[in-house]
């Protein structure tokens, strides 16, 4: 009898160690299928948040963008050749000017002599070393934008020249 009851202790104890593992199992399944459920629904949410806000499933300030954005005008000027202040140096470069509009575009035709004097001047003002730097390059495109604008008695940056552009640069 002494034998019967260990071997059902022993039984016991190898069914115990079975059931303890059935449920580390059970528990970490169901702690996986909790987690994977979690991500789901916060997938779903994130998605319903965002077609909420864009219905059409388009970026609708790009859309309002491209329909109020007419497209860019550009006045190309003749190329500039000067020779820079303090040295036997000489800057050539083509501009291109970014305009309001076409009505913009039609004033700087009309009033081109007088524009070309206004840079040419400003250029041949300028040294190498004043023009070797993009911060240079940039300040000098400054500086023609305000020379124009002033020319064509615009009173902000929008209703003229918006921006310079060069499209060629060169310093010999």
């Amino acid at each position: 009898m002494a034998k019967k009851a260990a071997e059902a202790v022993a039984d016991d104890a190898t069914e115990g160690k079975k059931k303890g593992g059935l449920k580390k199992i059970i528990i970490i399944s169901l702690i996986l299928v909790l987690v994977i459920a979690l991500g789901v629904v916060a997938a779903f949410i994130l998605h319903a948040r965002n077609s909420a806000d864009n219905p059409g499933g388009k970026d609708a300030h790009a859309e309002e963008a491209k329909h109020d954005e007419k497209p860019p005008v550009y006045e190309k000027l003749e190329v500039f050749t000067v020779n820079l202040s303090g040295g036997g140096n000489y800057l050539q470069t083509e501009i291109a000017l970014k305009v309001a509009d076409a009505g913009v575009s039609e004033q700087i035709k009309q009033r081109m002599p007088e524009i070309r004097n206004a840079i040419i001047e400003l250029l041949s003002s300028k040294t190498q070393a004043d023009l070797s730097t993009v911060q240079g390059k940039q300040k000098l495109a400054d500086q023609i934008q305000l020379q124009v604008n002033s020319l064509l008695e615009v009173k902000t940056a929008e209703e003229g020249v918006s921006r310079v552009l060069f499209s060629t640069f060169i310093i010999q």
